[in-house]
Parts: C-alpha cells; sequence; structure tokens
C-alpha cells in the first residue's frame, strides 16, 4: 500500500521514514489492510473509530467531530461491470490541518481523474488543507454527475430501443430493475453527501473563503437530485410502456386462440352430433350424407373465419 501525499512527501510507504503532519498536507491512502490502518494510527495519533460504524445508518455515524479530529464517511457507488453498481467507502479524516483519505484503487482513479481537470486546483507545496479538501469534494461532486449522466444515458438508449422493438423479453425488465436499483443507490449516496456537507459547513471548520464553494457544491448535488428524480420518473414510465406492450401481445395472442377456439368449435359440434350411436339417425343412410357433413364442417369453420376478418380481429 502506498500514501500519496499533496506536499513534500511522495509514495511514501507506512513503514518507511517517519515524516510529521507539519510536513504534509494530505496523505491518499489507497488499498488499505487492517494492518495499514494500526500502524497509520500509531504513527500520527489518528482516531479510527468511524471505520467501525460503516454500516449504521445515522449520520452521526458518518460524521463525527471531536476538538482534535472530523472524521467523514462517504459511500460512493462504483460500477463493476456493465450493469451493477457496488458501494465503496470514502474516509476522510482530518488532523492538525492534515487530510487522510482512503480509499480503494478504483475510486481513486476516477477521482484522480477528475482532479486533473480541477484548473483552479494545483497540488504544490504550499497547497492549504483546506483547498485540498475542497478539491476533492469538487471531484466527488463531479463524479456523481458523471454517473447520473451514464445512467441517464442506458435509459435513454433503452427508451430508443423500446420505441423501435415489438419483441419485449424478460431480461428488458430485468435491466429496467438494475437502473432503477443503481439510480437508488446514487440518490441515497447524494444524499447522504449532502447532509454531510451541510453538517461540514456549520460546524465551523470551512473557511470564510470556502464557504460559497461549499454552498455551491451543496446546490449542484440538489440539481443532480433533481435528475435522480427524473430517472425515476422515466424509467416508471419505461417500465408502464414495455409492461403495456407486452399486455398487447399477450391480448393479440388470447384473441387468436379465441378466433381459433370459436372456428374448430362448430366442426367439433357437428362431427359430435353424428358420432353419437343412435339406430335411428336417417341422415346415416343418406348416400350423399358424409360428403355433405364433410362439407357443413368446412363451411362452419370457413363462415366464422370470414366473419372476423371483416370485423378486422385478424
Amino acid at each position: 500500500m502506498l500514501l500519496k501525499t499533496n506536499k513534500l512527501v511522495k509514495n511514501m510507504q507506512v513503514d518507511g521514514p517517519g515524516y510529521s503532519l507539519e510536513d504534509i498536507t494530505g496523505i491518499r491512502v489507497v488499498d488499505y489492510t487492517e494492518r495499514d490502518l494500526l500502524q497509520l494510527s500509531e504513527k500520527y495519533h489518528i482516531d479510527l473509530t468511524i471505520f467501525s460504524k460503516t454500516e449504521d445508518i445515522e449520520i452521526s455515524s458518518h460524521y463525527i467531530q471531536t476538538p482534535e479530529q472530523l472524521s467523514l464517511n462517504l459511500t460512493i457507488p462504483y460500477y463493476t461491470n456493465a450493469n451493477l453498481f457496488v458501494e465503496e467507502d470514502i474516509y476522510i479524516l482530518i488532523k492538525d490541518a492534515t487530510i487522510f483519505t482512503f480509499l480503494t484503487s478504483g475510486i481513486e482513479s476516477s477521482l484522480s481523474y477528475l482532479l486533473s481537470f480541477q484548473y483552479d486546483f494545483v497540488p504544490n507545496d504550499r497547497v492549504s488543507f483546506y483547498a485540498l479538501f475542497i478539491s476533492q469534494i469538487s471531484a466527488i461532486s463531479d463524479y456523481y454527475a458523471d454517473v447520473v449522466e451514464l445512467i441517464s444515458k442506458k435509459i435513454k438508449d433503452l427508451f430508443v430501443k423500446t420505441i423501435q422493438s415489438k419483441q419485449f423479453r424478460e431480461t428488458d425488465l430485468d435491466y429496467i430493475t438494475e437502473l432503477n436499483f443503481n439510480n437508488l443507490l446514487v440518490r441515497e449516496s447524494v444524499s447522504e453527501f449532502q447532509r454531510i456537507l451541510h453538517l461540514f459547513r456549520r460546524g465551523g471548520i470551512a473557511a470564510k473563503e470556502g464557504y460559497r464553494t461549499l454552498t455551491d457544491e451543496i446546490y449542484d448535488l440538489t440539481v443532480i437530485t433533481d435528475y435522480l428524480q427524473s430517472n425515476f420518473d422515466r424509467l416508471d414510465d419505461l417500465k408502464e410502456n414495455i409492461n403495456s406492450k407486452i399486455e398487447l401481445e399477450q391480448n393479440k395472442i388470447f384473441k387468436i386462440l379465441t378466433i381459433i377456439t370459436v372456428c374448430i368449435s362448430l366442426p367439433m359440434l357437428i362431427a359430435g352430433i353424428y358420432g353419437m350411436n343412435f339406430m335411428h339417425m336417417p341422415e346415416l343412410n343418406w348416400t350423399w350424407g358424409y360428403p355433405l357433413v364433410l362439407a357443413f364442417m368446412v363451411l362452419s369453420f370457413v363462415l366464422p373465419l370470414l366473419f372476423f376478418k371483416r370485423k378486422r380481429w385478424i
């Protein structure tokens, strides 16, 4: 595991040479282990209580502020394959003007990529911990925006496919369920992130020059939430549209089966009558009885068929 810092030290090993927090603005810990956490806690005297509160749903378990340290825990949805999200945790600890960020390599690569597009933030030896924190917050907000945009694109593509296709399978409905679940995970994560930013803004740590930036980020998250709700609405419309088309296809099938049943029932009625074993049935002695009955059976099948065709049922 490597520690990526934003001041003075690059690629510092956990058990490498000692650096005081006064020399370091930010430490990013990627793909950490329990042993790594223990070493960092002993080395820099950081409180890792928040790591044991991941499963708690109270916001107080994801935002812990003490006189010595501020701890944040974010749950970020992350694509592991083409369709499904998994949730990854990001921990941000602020102690003595130093930011510790704990995350997985997948999320780290995405956030680093987004940070490279933030031209107003250039890491150097003079960057403040607060500027570093705001840049991370902005990168996370941009990540949410990109994820929501990706989900929206998948929904639009499915809409086009639905309009052009007349045949649907259960996998289409499963795909809608997957998109709906992914959208739900993102909404929960964005809502949690917003509440944490509100607490951070009210906690007295936010510098005056960054208060407006935090407010702008919170507003951007509100806009993202509106897009998420729009995704839910479009998924509901899409599911209703597919269900309606499936019902129409089923109705057509039932209509055809009904027509076939009616057309066959009359010839079967005639065959049933002349299949009875009575002694006195005059038609049995007719010379042309057999061909006449066959003709009636064919006619009783064709006439209803012509009737339904005239009514445009077929």
